[in-house]
């Protein structure tokens, strides 16, 4: 419940030198508090007739009691709130009960002042210690005579305690500052490393479609070509019904790979700019399905860097797709603009559309894909489509934390 028990906590865990001032204060604070206890305590035994101040003594264990409680209580649960003003009001309270009856009471002032520092923020804190500090002062004047001394301890030690409170307080924003900013860096640094990661993707996508190309894809175009002229060879031999199966299941192989290899790269985006590519891939796509038509309204005050250009492609490649596979629709439509913030791709069309609500099957991987590439550069992808209205595909990417980049010089 002390004050200086709930600074630390709020420290960053790097931060061990001021840790370690906290926790030299808070020692410092419990010590003055037993200290000063013990000292009240002596005092309480001392009457006119030599016996103990019994309500004096119970007041102090109390106050021990009390203190002690919300020390321990602190240490374990981390209290916060108004439990911690509750407390300090029963303390406050108790040494009230103390001074009326001891004047070496007066002296817990010192401990006191830093706890309603601490405890209550701002000039709620200095009233509370100005207050302290007159009831310390009123107290000895009315046990012992108003003194100089009397007078002068406790003002001083108040200003004191507030001089030491503003110096902890600077010490705890300093700290908090140094916080926020390490934590800013973490982030930055994490982000970027998910951007590299997805270059790194990118990069091998490309690789894998340049070998699968010069691999596979040349060799099952050579093996059609053997058995074509094969079959032209010997159209009579008894195995030419074999040599056509084999030829037409290496064309269908053959047509297989070539979509792997659209899938693993944009080839839109080689020597093009996004705008570019966007209308590249509407075009192929009106001239892939007769009488659809493909409006691309595209406005970009700069060119983004490559990785988002790649899955910018990718999302339009799949809206595209998924609208004439499952939509058939008369228009589709794609938007494409940017702003300080990120860049934001649209693409609609009015198909069939579908129940959004209705859970995914297995065989919607593609839209799986695009989620998993946008969220994989700290962007969002939302669907929106109802039955008979069409659907809405939208995808914003943050370019606020990716590293410039000359997409012309990457491509």
């Amino acid at each position: 419940m002390t004050p200086l028990r709930a600074t630390p906590a709020e420290l960053p865990p790097e931060s061990a030198g001021v840790r370690a001032v906290f926790s030299q204060l808070q020692v410092a604070l419990h010590t003055l508090v037993a200290a000063l206890l013990v000292l009240t305590m002596v005092g309480a035994h001392r009457d006119t007739a030599g016996e103990p101040n019994l309500p004096a003594v119970l007041s102090a264990v109390g106050f021990a009691g009390v203190y002690l409680a919300g020390t321990v209580w602190e240490r374990t649960h981390h209290t916060v709130g108004v439990a911690r003003l509750y407390w300090l009001a029963a303390v406050l309270a108790l040494w009230g009960l103390l001074v009326v009856q001891v004047p070496e009471a007066a002296y817990l002032v010192f401990p006191l002042f830093f706890l309603a520092q601490f405890l209550l923020s701002g000039w709620a804190g200095a009233t509370a210690v100005a207050v302290l500090a007159a009831i310390a002062v009123v107290a000895l004047g009315l046990h012992r005579g108003f003194t100089p001394a009397g007078v002068i301890g406790p003002t001083v030690g108040a200003l004191v305690a507030l001089g030491l409170g503003a110096g902890v307080r600077a010490l705890h924003n300093e700290s908090q500052s140094r916080r926020e900013v390490i934590a800013e860096l973490m982030a930055t640094r994490t982000a970027l490393a998910a951007r590299e990661r997805e270059v790194g993707r990118e990069a091998e996508r490309t690789r894998l479609a340049g070998e699968i190309h010069d691999t596979v894809a040349q060799g099952l175009s050579s093996i059609g070509m053997l058995l074509h002229a094969a079959e032209r060879t010997a159209p009579q031999h008894p195995a030419v019904e074999q040599i056509r199966l084999a030829r037409e299941v290496a064309g269908e192989n053959l047509t297989e790979t070539r979509r792997l290899i659209a899938a693993l790269r944009p080839s839109p985006l080689v020597g093009n700019s996004l705008t570019a590519a966007l209308r590249r891939i509407a075009e192929r796509c009106r001239a892939e399905n007769s009488g659809l038509a493909v409006d691309v309204d595209a406005e970009l005050a700069a060119e983004p860097p490559a990785e988002l250009s790649a899955v910018l492609v990718r999302v339009t490649q799949e809206a595209l797709a998924n609208a004439v596979k499952h939509g058939s629709p008369d228009r589709i439509a794609i938007t494409l603009s940017d702003s300080p913030a990120g860049v934001s791709l649209e693409v609609a069309d009015d198909g069939r559309g579908f129940d959004v609500s209705i859970p995914r099957t297995a065989a919607s991987f593609g839209l799986e894909g695009m989620m998993r590439r946008v969220d994989d550069l700290g962007g969002t992808l939302d669907v929106r489509s109802e039955l008979g209205k069409g659907t809405v595909v939208r995808a914003e990417l943050p370019t606020a934390v990716l590293p410039t980049t000359n997409t012309e010089n990457d491509h």
